[in-house]
């Protein structure tokens, strides 16, 4: 392989070592207290299409379970992405979910959204991201009808790898690696709650298709007092579908023509 296709790999086994060797000891620290991990499973689709040259709409359509803490949520949103340059985005949406709790009430939620997403140019290929992201929750008891609102930020710092040459990166019948770190930040509670690690793999069907799988350590404050701890192993399949010709580059790889 010459220098032109040469890829550091090291960082990427680097990081995952890390976020492998978190999910493996987390539970143990976690069993300490007794307390039940929980094993979430969601499946999110992704439709994107254009509106005009910088502006791109998307579709959040998702389902989520968690059998063992008895729950299940439903996820409708529609959103947008302009594109101020090849490095700069700027998201904003609103997000719906219903969630149907076994042994409390059902919650409603309205989630509006709105933050800038910068990639960080570079020889590789790779997406070198940062997505932070504002969002207010507002949140229905369905026993009460009573709403609470909390005020949020959520700063995600992460990475996309092609696992191929630089020729080949980003284009069809090729996989990537995706890694990431999202601190959450309640406004509430003055306090960091959760804190997500992310580690996936993702294969590039065409050019308008993408399918990711994805592993996520969840770290929350199981109460007001306690530390973070390791309370929930998230599975997720998310579909990338691009309604209009070029969009998945425009909107993920910070390309001309890029979820």
């Amino acid at each position: 392989m010459n220098s032109t296709t040469r890829r550091p790999f090291l960082p990427v086994l680097t990081l995952a070592s890390a976020l492998a060797l978190g999910s493996v000891c987390a539970p143990a620290a976690r069993a300490e207290n007794d307390e039940p991990t929980g094993n979430e499973y969601r499946f999110t689709l992704f439709p994107y299409h254009r509106i005009n040259d910088e502006l791109t709409g998307f579709g959040y359509l998702g389902y989520v379970n968690n059998p063992d803490k008895e729950y299940q949520t439903g996820y409708l949103g529609y959103g947008a992405s302009y594109s101020l340059s090849k490095s700069v985005q700027f998201w904003g949406g609103l997000i719906g979910t219903y969630t149907d709790n076994e042994n409390s009430a059902d919650k409603l939620e309205l989630r509006p959204f709105v933050g800038p997403k910068v990639f960080l140019p570079n020889e590789w290929k790779w997406n070198i991201y940062n997505f932070t992201r504002y969002e207010y929750r507002d949140i229905q008891d369905q026993d009460t009808h009573d709403w609470t609102g909390i005020h949020r930020l959520r700063s995600r710092f992460g990475a996309e790898i092609p696992l191929t040459s630089i020729e080949k990166a980003w284009q069809p019948k090729t996989w990537y690696a995706l890694a990431d770190v999202e601190p959450f930040y309640r406004f509430d509670k003055d306090t960091i709650d959760p804190v997500r690690a992310r580690a996936g793999l993702a294969y590039i069907v065409n050019n308008r298709v993408r399918i990711e799988f994805i592993y996520h350590a969840q770290f929350t404050h199981p109460t007001n007092e306690s530390d973070l701890e390791f309370t929930d192993n998230i599975f997720r399949i998310n579909i990338k579908i691009a309604l209009s010709k070029g969009i998945m580059q425009r909107v993920f790889d910070g390309g001309d023509a890029g979820d």
